[in-house]
């Protein structure tokens, strides 16, 4: 195979690597696993519009800060629907680096409520490969739009209200 084949091929499978990692994170956040999160951030920073970019470091910060803010309902998980669209990837394969921006809407229903839209904006990721794989080297929430996350966030945790 030609090197412009292999390079091209390689340029594919690492979009659709990182593509899947995102996706990934919406399943584990809309179940409130957060330590399946932490694992996939554990050699991340994270931060978010209002509490900075890189508040937290590490799959212990980044878990504890998820348990801290997000309410888990006994039902199952945080009642959330993650909707990722436009996702754009830029990847640096000679840098062994990537960045992404995906557009994400969170929608919400707890039980005896209705349906409704939470929070609309974009995860700006950086990534790094390491041994052949993707990975996370920072994750920064950029939210635009809300609505009341009174039952989607522990009171005094909602960066965004």
């Amino acid at each position: 195979m030609s090197d412009d084949i292999e390079r091209k091929l390689d340029l594919l499978l690492s979009q659709r690597e990182i593509e899947q990692l995102i996706f990934r994170m919406g399943y584990h956040l809309e179940a409130g696993d957060f330590d399946a999160v932490a694992e996939l951030l554990q050699h991340a920073t994270f931060g978010a519009d209002r509490i900075g970019r890189r508040a937290f470091r590490g799959r212990e910060e980044i878990r504890d800060q998820y348990r801290r803010t997000n309410i888990v309902y006994p039902e199952g998980g945080r009642r959330t629907k993650e909707i990722y669209t436009n996702i754009l990837i830029d990847i640096d394969l000679d840098g062994g680096t990537a960045r992404s921006t995906t557009s994400f809407t969170v929608a919400q229903q707890v039980p005896g409520e209705r349906f409704e839209l939470l929070v609309a904006g974009r995860y700006e990721d950086e990534w790094e490969r390491v041994d052949g794989a993707w990975r996370w080297s920072d994750r920064y929430i950029v939210a635009q739009y809300h609505n009341d996350l009174g039952r989607h966030m522990h009171s005094g945790t909602q960066p965004y209200n």
